[in-house]
């Protein structure tokens, strides 16, 4: 899933009191900042680890796109454009475009590598394959530097549009170790302690369970995308509320309006994308 980007809540410490649980773990999270300031407390509890990868693909991805020989570079996290930032200026200025899935992305793009965006999406797959152009006829192919277990959205969907693209593994991520569990915050969260669990991506969802357990019934659940949501679903858990966008203050609101349903009461059914 897409990086949030920070943002100043347009909410008064409506969540004060509030006790939260986010299913990642990383130094100034903008989500855990802004959910302080609209006043929850956050416990942050990493239940996945991403790896970078290396391999001859990779490296043979990154010269070509050093060389300007692709037409597009597409981004869906900044892990992804990590592996490949040190080529992106020379790319871009051979011709190379570049497209982020969301503006949080876009801006880890502008601050590490130095170039903008071409095209930023509105934080999914599916958003920006719906701007995303079709080919000239003698366009060149799309690179996608990606997570291993990423969906087939992106590719499938540029290739039917009419674009050659390559596909490249460029991170892992997989669960945490159960040794790696901070103790005190999992047994609050089997107790009932969190008023809810903000989960942002698919492979937070399916490590829960295995890590945590079930949320209790009074742990409402939000998710950040229409995937991760359907991911958590299939864990057999309910999804009080969906960010409507991948930034802190759409996950405080949808906070705010699944602390105001009554237990049980599960979000109205999203289509995966």
């Amino acid at each position: 899933m897409n990086e949030p980007h920070a943002s100043a809540p347009s909410v008064n410490a409506e969540l004060t009191g509030r006790r939260i649980l986010l299913t990642r773990a990383k130094s100034d999270d903008a989500i855990a900042r802004v959910l302080r300031l609209a006043g929850a407390q956050v416990d942050a509890l990493a239940l996945t680890v991403s790896t970078p990868l290396d391999s001859a693909q990779l490296d043979a991805a990154r010269a070509r796109l050093a060389d300007g020989g692709y037409a597009w570079v597409v981004f869906s996290s900044w892990r992804a454009a990590r592996a490949v930032a040190d080529a992106l200026p020379r790319a871009r200025s051979l011709g190379t475009r570049i497209a982020a899935v969301g503006e949080a992305t876009a801006q880890w793009v502008s601050d590490h590598a130095g170039v903008s965006a071409d095209l930023t999406g509105a934080g999914s797959a599916a958003a920006l394959l719906e701007c995303f152009p079709a080919p000239s006829a003698d366009a060149r192919s799309v690179l996608i530097p990606r997570s291993a277990a990423a969906p087939d959205t992106l590719p499938d969907g540029l290739r039917a549009l009419g674009w050659s693209v390559e596909a490249v593994d460029a991170y892992t991520t997989t669960p945490a170790g159960a040794d790696d569990i901070d103790a005190d915050i999992a047994g609050n969260f089997r107790a009932g302690r969190y008023d809810a669990a903000v989960l942002t991506a698919s492979s937070q969802a399916r490590a829960l369970p295995p890590l945590l357990g079930l949320p209790p019934p009074t742990t409402r659940v939000v998710t950040i995308g229409a995937p991760t949501a359907a991911t958590v679903r299939r864990q057999g858990i309910a999804v009080a509320a969906q960010a409507s966008s991948p930034t802190p203050d759409a996950i405080v609101r949808a906070l705010i309006d699944a602390l105001a349903r009554p237990a049980h009461a599960d979000a109205p059914e999203e289509r995966d994308s």
